[in-house]
């Protein structure tokens, strides 16, 4: 059965644009943020009732509906139209025509019966209302096909029209033309993938200037630098400063004013363009329910004043021009070798740099990007206070680093970023933090291979009594430990040196040589050194630490308060007699309590020796000789007993008098 040619759908339904005329309103200003999000502002004019189309990738989209801003000077905006996120079938599905299942012509005019139609046919137009389309068998030749027959209800009647030979089919119901037309433009809108229209409607009469700006992710802008190094003796070399800027959005930018902030604001994605659906309570009214007036209190409205500070507002504050302040011409190469490259002389900051709110900012003017590009900007350029030194951490073994204290005499907050130091030629890598104007910072770029470092170590002083001072019989003893590090410095290079050594601090001490380090960290001293070329230098650093002691004399013995008073070499006066006087008492208090401990323990033979006699008492007669015996013994031990406990009450009377006179002496 032969094919017969399929007719284009849109070469056969006539459909027209229902919506206002596009317009294009470009880019006219961006500003990247370092938190990854960008600020894009469109600005131009539109005539009458006008559409703007923007189109962003769907991940976009939440942050457009969250931050999207419109402005029609002379008109109003009517609003911001995009498409759903539901699928294409559940959005094919709401029109009077489904075109969700891909369905030929024949299947178009069954789903319209009843819709009246004008039917361009080679004999010329027909019109009528669509009654059915069937298929039909017709001969050609020895075979037959099957075509697809459109009946019409005409004024005249009846009429069959073959769909192989319509040419065009028009809608007479404009609202039917509107539903396909819909349709048709949704399959377009789902064929465009993830890149979703935004249309912003403005309605006004005459020409005007309309602007909009948003939020969205951005790439984040980067820097990246280089540094010439001073000559030798001069502290003035020269940096240059570039950003790294990439376009990312799907329209190209033409001189667009373009400013890079340095600052990380908050920012956020919340889920604005998915449907959100809320269970809802069924409630039954009663078919007499009663309503009654309510009374309610009176209130205040509260009142929202906000400011917006202007274009010009923000471009007037705090700029401050960073534009090239010269760079010195190089020294001509000897002849017969090529002049080397200088990579400063022609590249000017462009732009000016300043605050931007409680951000730095910098502000590069027209700046043209195509789509989906990325552009080096230069925007710093000119002198910078370099300071040649060498670093020495110990990181390295036995060799320090070279590096410069670069301190920001720009008038530009330098961003972190990497940076290449040059010294008549490449001469390494650094990394730059983040360096507010004014400030300085250790940058290391290279192994200092032309100075070598050796620790070695100081015998230092032992730990000695500084004071003690005596409160409410406390002996309070303060000690001072003392550490030492030296460090041998042989500069072997053709150069003089500045060595910087980094001295790790210990917790709780104090700096005593040299008197003042250069710089001071939370765990480090950084201490200067210069080193003749072909000359050996030295370092050497002591910190003491000082360590409270307290002692209550009445609990230590003489000979522990004895030692304290000969150790102790700065003790006031008073404190060395009491001492000396503690000392006595407390040796005559451990006589007492020696005694008393002797007579405790005979004591406690007796009674031992006692308990023996008299098991033997119990076992022999009282009478006899052994008896006796026994007998004057126990009576020998009562008798000494007798006079072991008055001395013990002496000794125990004169130890609390002793204990007393040791705590006035203390005390005192």
């Amino acid at each position: 059965m032969p094919r017969l040619l399929a007719v284009p759908l849109a070469a056969i339904l006539a459909f027209s644009a229902a919506s206002q005329p596009a317009t294009d309103v470009p880019v006219e200003r961006v500003i990247l943020f370092t938190s990854g999000v960008g600020y894009f502002e469109h600005a131009g004019r539109v005539s009458g009732d006008a559409d703007v189309t923007l189109r962003f990738e769907q991940e976009a989209l939440n942050d457009v509906l969250k931050s999207l801003m419109v402005e029609d000077q002379g008109g109003r905006v009517a609003g911001v139209v995009y498409p759903t996120q539901a699928p294409i079938e559940r959005t094919l599905g709401a029109f009077a025509v489904d075109l969700s299942d891909g369905p030929d012509l024949a299947a178009i005019l069954r789903q319209v019966r009843g819709a009246e139609v004008t039917v361009t046919t080679p004999d010329g137009p027909v019109r009528g209302t669509v009654l059915t389309v069937s298929q039909q068998q017709r001969a050609t030749g020895d075979t037959s096909v099957s075509v697809d027959v459109l009946s019409l209800l005409a004024p005249a009647g009846l009429v069959s029209v073959r769909l192989d030979t319509a040419r065009r089919i028009a809608f007479a119901d404009a609202s039917l033309q509107a539903e396909l037309d819909g349709a048709l433009a949704a399959l377009a809108e789902a064929r465009s993938g993830d890149q979703k229209p935004v249309r912003l409607q403005f309605r006004g009469s005459g020409s005007r200037s309309v602007r909009m700006g948003y939020v969205i992710e951005s790439p984040v802008w980067k820097t990246s630098y280089r540094l010439m190094l001073p000559a030798s003796g001069e502290s003035d070399g020269t940096l240059q400063g570039w950003a790294l800027v990439e376009n990312p959005t799907e329209a190209d930018w033409t001189d667009v004013d373009l400013t890079l902030v340095s600052g990380r604001p908050v920012s956020f994605v919340t889920d604005l363009y998915t449907p959100r659906y809320v269970n809802r309570p069924v409630v039954v009214l009663d078919d007499d329910a009663v309503v009654r007036p309510e009374s309610y209190a009176l209130g205040v409205v509260a009142d929202v004043v906000g400011g917006v500070r202007s274009d010009e507002d923000l471009r007037s504050e705090g700029e401050r021009s960073i534009m090239s302040r010269g760079v010195s011409a190089s020294p001509p190469p000897p002849p017969g070798e090529p002049a080397p490259m200088d990579g400063f002389v022609s590249v000017s900051a462009q732009g000016t740099a300043g605050d931007f709110g409680e951000l730095f900012a910098y502000r590069l003017g027209a700046v043209t990007l195509q789509r989906r590009g990325s552009a080096m900007l230069p925007i710093v350029t000119g002198p910078v206070d370099a300071e040649r030194l060498s670093i020495y951490s110990g990181t390295a073994g036995r060799h320090p680093m070279r590096g410069v204290r670069l301190t920001n005499t720009t008038d530009a907050s330098l961003r972190s970023g990497p940076m290449t130091v040059l010294d008549e030629g490449y001469a390494g890598d650094a990394v730059l933090p983040d360096l507010p104007a004014g400030e300085s910072r250790l940058l290391t770029f290279a192994l200092d291979q032309s100075v070598l470092v050796d620790r070695f170590a100081v015998p230092g002083a032992a730990s000695v009594i500084e004071t003690a001072t005596l409160r409410d019989g406390v002996l309070v003893v303060r000690r001072q430990g003392r550490s030492s590090q030296g460090y041998r410095i042989e500069n072997r290079g053709d150069d003089a040196r500045s060595i910087l050594v980094e001295h790790p601090r210990q917790q709780g001490s104090t700096l005593q040589s040299p008197a003042a380090a250069d710089e001071t960290t939370p765990r480090l001293y950084r201490l200067r050194v210069d080193v003749a070329p072909g000359e050996v230098g030295s370092l050497v650093v002591v910190e003491a630490r000082t360590l409270e002691e307290r002692v209550v004399l009445s609990s230590i013995s003489a000979d522990r308060i004895a030692a304290y008073a000969r150790a102790s070499g700065n003790l006031p006066a008073d404190v060395r007699r009491a001492l000396e006087r503690a000392i006595q008492d407390r040796r005559a208090l451990a006589e007492t309590e020696r005694q008393l401990r002797a007579l405790r323990q005979e004591l406690a033979d007796i009674e031992n020796e006692q308990n023996r006699l008299r098991g033997n008492l119990q076992a022999v007669d009282n009478g006899s000789d052994y008896g006796r015996r026994l007998l004057d013994k126990l009576d020998e031990q009562e008798t000494r007993i007798e006079q072991i406990q008055e001395d013990l009450n002496r000794l125990a009377s004169l130890a609390d008098r002793q204990r007393e006179a040791l705590s006035l002496t203390v005390a005192g």
